[in-house]
């Protein structure tokens, strides 16, 4: 019996490192795709989405200010109802909000249907995701529009990611902090080794991404989108919206890319106590979801 285990385990032991060995080529050759001198697409052909719980707090506001700067078309804010009073305030803070921003609200706590309440509004060719607990370069549109202007067959573009460090942290923070920071380089890698290799990506990452708008405003997907079901049909799934979206490119026949530069950087957050473990856990069970839906279900990867 310990024969077929142990080639079993070299087989497994091979591969590992083979594909270890050819993304680290692949990600040490990989250039993404520069901005062009004379744009057809500029910021002003971008709306922002941002979906948010709590309608407000410093986090927030450090996030939407980030946005603007950037100088998109308008941002649209969805919170919900609860929380209407409370964004309506912030906004009311803010020299841009008249102008630049919209305001939107569902009834329930639903991220899906928070995008696909803001989805219709938007006017532009391109539409942007956004977490509300990110922060943009100035020159990250530029950097997420190239890859639309080079072929017209790219429907969505992501952006590499790197975590935004705690104001001084606690030692054990800084524990935390570090296993955030190898998740986000890790996954770094991976997603731009991947671009390089075929222009596959294992998820589109919904902290900032950017897609053209009729393939959002497209009847078919906003009625896949908000009713997705899991397990038989059994469970409605609300969470893993990046997922359905990334496979929704793939079944479709777009072509995804990753922007993998300094100026194409957001900062993020993630949590810096045990928490950080839950989150780890809810992602496991978003990758398996969306893993055997592609595998068994959709098969379009094959």
């Amino acid at each position: 019996m310990e024969f077929p285990f142990m080639r079993a385990f070299i087989a497994l032991f091979l591969y590992r490192y083979f594909r270890l060995v050819v993304n680290l080529f692949s990600f040490w050759t990989f250039k993404p795709i520069p901005p062009p001198e004379n744009p057809k697409l500029t910021a002003q052909d971008v709306t922002v989405i941002l979906p948010t719980l709590e309608g407000c707090g410093d986090e927030l506001v450090e996030t939407i200010r980030t946005i603007l700067d950037t100088q998109p078309y308008e941002l649209l804010l969805v919170t919900i109802e609860a929380n209407r009073q409370k964004a309506e305030n912030m906004l009311s803070l803010m020299p841009a909000s008249k102008s630049r921003i919209r305001l939107f609200t569902v009834t329930h706590p639903n991220k899906r249907r928070q995008m696909t309440r803001a989805i219709p509004e938007v006017k532009t060719t391109i539409t942007v995701f956004a977490d509300d607990d990110v922060s943009w370069p100035r020159t990250v549109l530029p950097w997420m529009l190239a890859p639309f202007e080079k072929d017209e067959r790219f429907g969505g573009v992501v952006t590499c990611q790197r975590l935004r460090r705690a104001v001084s942290p606690s030692f054990s923070q800084r524990i935390w902090g570090f296993l955030g920071a190898l998740y986000l380089e890790r996954r770094n890698f991976d997603c731009a080794a991947t671009t390089h290799i075929d222009g596959g990506l294992p998820c589109m990452s919904g902290r900032t991404v950017a897609y053209r708008t009729d393939i959002l405003q497209n009847e078919g997907f906003t009625y896949g989108f908000t009713n997705e079901e899991w397990w038989f049909g059994k469970y409605q799934l609300n969470a893993d919206d990046d997922n359905f979206i990334t496979r929704w490119m793939v079944s479709h026949g777009w072509e995804t890319y990753m922007q993998y530069h300094p100026e194409a950087e957001v900062l993020t957050t993630l949590e810096d106590n045990p928490k950080f473990l839950k989150q780890c856990a809810r992602w496991s069970r978003s990758n398996w979801r969306s893993n055997l839906t592609s595998m068994f279900h959709e098969k379009h990867i094959w």
